[in-house]
Formats: C-alpha cells, structure tokens, sequence
C-alpha cells in the first residue's frame, strides 16, 4: 500500500503530460517549430502530423495571421520511444478576403 503512494504522484505526472498541448519553439528567422506525439493509444501518422497542424493554426490564429507549413515528418515507433511529428512552419498575413460580388467573372 505504501508503494502506491509513492508511486502515485509518477503515474498523475506521466498522465498529465500526455494531455498538454505541444510546446512551440522559436527556430531561425521566422520559423517556428512544434512536435506533437502519439499521447497514447496508436493513431496514424498522419493524425499526430494534424496535431502538430492544428497546434501551428492555432498559435498563428493567436496572431492574427496563417500557417504555412514548410514541412512535417515522423518518427517510428521505436522498442522504449514514443512515436512523434514534428511540423516546422512560418506564420503569414492572412489573404485578403474575396467579395462574393456576382458581376465579377473569373
């Protein structure tokens, strides 16, 4: 019984850095970087790319701007490794908006 107490607090720590957002980083110039893992259970790829998409949008957002992405790529699972992404992207002005005027012709 004492060794759950004491183990306790590891398994709250461990749980809770699963539901963190990912951490963005400032790279060179305008670039910016965010990783985003696997959190548990075993999604593709291309859902822990998104995370790391859905992190960048957002930070962007924040900014009033959009991310451009330049490039996202993953790692494998690895024996004691967690599987990751990481998205690297720049945040941008956002396009201006297009007038649903009729008359205009493409």
């Amino acid at each position: 019984m004492r060794l759950l107490a004491v183990l306790a607090p590891f398994a709250l720590l461990a749980l809770a850095g699963c539901s963190t957002a990912p951490d963005i980083v400032k790279m060179n110039g305008d670039n910016y970087r965010v990783r985003a893992d696997a959190g548990g259970g075993s999604p593709s790829d291309a859902e822990i790319k998104t995370r790391g998409i859905k992190r960048a949008t957002e930070f962007c957002n924040e900014k009033g701007k959009r991310a451009v992405i330049i490039i996202g790529q993953t790692s494998s699972w690895f024996v004691f490794g967690l599987q990751t992404a990481e998205v690297q992207f720049y945040c941008d002005e956002q396009p201006p908006s297009q007038s649903a005027d009729k008359t205009a012709k493409p």
